[in-house]
């Protein structure tokens, strides 16, 4: 509807943005900005910083942000196929080795000569040198060529996979009523179905042994899991429903059914977007896992982070509030 008042033909929408009119480009960010208002749309354009690689290489500093951090998250190919643990001990190790292989696919991607240093996003390992399809800035033209299985263009396709799947499922989440209102906090469980992927079952975890065949779930992650929250308080503080008296932090938890447990992200309600408030479910965490019995782990750079055992996730909900109503 918005682009129909521009006045944009729905034939050029659908193009990709790089064989767009150029006529209908260089008016695009005065059209939107003029109709942004009526449909409450805010910071629709920003300021930022593009980096040029020769003549065919543009690539914004936020799209290089997105593509490395979604390689950062996102589990290769190589772990996926890899994936033999079977003690505590192993699916221990298998995570720590899968995060290496991770950091390194991302660190490679930041290479602008299209040159791999350890691994690609398939497991082969490439010498110092040796060019990767896919790799080098000169495949990123405005939407040009971003094929391969590494490197920036990988990033960039993760992070707009990604992105698809914080809406579907929020909208998901939204639908099915999944959300729990409590007095202080509001909480949601993530599932996997039996190919790993998000599921539509939010209920309460049951059977954990029953997901052994379960190996990875797309928000088992914790940069991932605060995207998506941070979507939700997005979404319900603009249509007014988390709002004043009804405005809640918000919990999720994301099953990883590989080891039986649950990563649980505590997220910060603010009355206005881009506000920066003191997150307080760090200490409420610890003091919640300190007064029960169960295993937890801290494993993050950020203290609202905790992965719990399975079976302990739903009491450990309970404690949680129960530490926070004593507060």
């Amino acid at each position: 509807e918005m682009l129909a008042k521009m006045g944009y033909p729905l034939e050029q929408c659908v193009q990709p943005y790089a064989f767009m009119k150029p006529k209908l480009k260089r008016r695009l960010k005065e059209m939107v900005s003029n109709h942004a208002e009526e449909y409450k749309l805010e910071n629709v354009s920003y300021t930022g910083f593009v980096r040029v690689t020769g003549f065919k290489s543009l690539l914004s500093a936020s799209d290089m942000s997105y593509a490395i951090t979604a390689l950062l998250e996102c589990d290769t190919p190589a772990t996926l196929n890899n994936d033999t643990a079977t003690s505590d001990e192993d699916k221990a190790q298998q995570e720590d080795l899968e995060l290496l292989q991770s950091f390194n696919v991302a660190y490679d991607a930041l290479n602008s000569n299209g040159v791999a240093s350890t691994l690609t996003l398939n497991g082969v390992g490439v010498g110092s040198g040796e060019a990767v399809e896919g790799q080098g800035l000169s495949n990123l033209v405005n939407g040009g060529n971003m094929s391969g299985s590494t490197g920036l263009g990988a990033g960039i396709r993760l992070a707009m996979s990604l992105q698809r799947s914080i809406i579907a499922t929020a909208v998901n989440l939204v639908d099915r009523n999944a959300i729990t209102r409590l007095n202080h906090f509001r909480y949601a469980y993530l599932h996997c179905t039996s190919q790993g992927s998000s599921s539509s079952d939010f209920s309460a975890p049951t059977n954990m042994e029953s997901a052994e065949t379960q190996k990875h779930h797309i928000f088992a992650k914790p940069l991932a899991l605060t995207k998506l929250a941070h979507f939700l308080m997005d979404m319900h503080r603009e249509n007014g429903k988390w709002v004043g008296l009804k405005s809640r932090p918000l919990v999720l938890l994301a099953e990883k059914p590989r080891t039986g447990t649950y990563l649980v992200v505590g997220y910060e309600y603010a009355e206005k977007a881009g506000n920066v408030l003191r997150n307080r479910f760090g200490q409420n965490f610890e003091l919640a896992a300190k007064t029960m019995k169960g295993t937890f782990r801290f494993d993050s750079f950020d203290t609202n982070v905790i992965e719990v055992n399975g079976k302990d996730v739903q009491r450990f909900i309970e404690q949680l509030h129960y530490m926070m109503e004593t507060v």
